[in-house]
């Protein structure tokens, strides 16, 4: 009689998929990195215009650096939300292989709430400084700053909410943030 060789062994059991956000903040997230991109792009044309009108004075325009600038401020705050709510801010890894089981957990609300609290301090101080410049404007394009302030206070906002909502689904798998896939 023949022996049968060993039956391969089954592979492990599938973790737990991560379950989506809500759609609220998914919708949120697709609006912050679609004004990301276009913050981006912004950036790109400015950019690229500045150095056109160095070698064609017909181009000058002042208002292109002014504009570089605030589209890198848009998109430096209007991604923080984004990032913090897909787990692509910056982390201390290694805790998150020393730690398992509880210890991560409690690593991962602490974390999420220290974030939180940060983020929410921020908001009091974009609100704050919205407060203190009503009527100015600036040089070149005459962008009210108030406006210019309300996207930082945004920004927070929506690390806030995300800061909070990690907080809720500490204990399970986070996913791994993977630019190139950006939802």
């Amino acid at each position: 009689m023949k022996q049968v060789a060993d039956a391969p062994a089954t592979p492990d059991p599938p973790r737990d998929p991560p379950r989506p956000e809500p759609a609220v903040l998914r919708v949120w997230g697709s609006v912050e990195l679609a004004v990301g991109c276009v913050a981006l792009g912004s950036i790109f044309v400015s950019v690229l215009w500045q150095v056109v009108s160095r070698y064609v004075e017909a181009l000058n325009w002042p208002g292109a650096g002014e504009l570089a600038n605030y589209s890198l401020v848009v998109l430096t705050f209007v991604m923080v939300g984004y990032l913090i709510g897909n787990n692509g801010h910056i982390t201390i890894q290694i805790i998150d292989y020393v730690a398992k089981g509880r210890a991560l957990v409690v690593v991962k609300v602490v974390s999420a709430a220290c974030t939180a609290v940060i983020c929410a301090v921020l908001v009091w101080e974009a609100y704050a400084l919205i407060r203190a410049y009503p009527a100015r404007r600036t040089a070149a394009l005459g962008i009210p700053v108030w406006t210019l302030y309300l996207v930082p206070l945004l920004g927070f906002v929506s690390g806030t909410i995300r800061a909070i909502a990690r907080i809720f689904v500490a204990n399970r798998n986070d996913v791994v943030f993977d630019a190139a896939e950006a939802r």
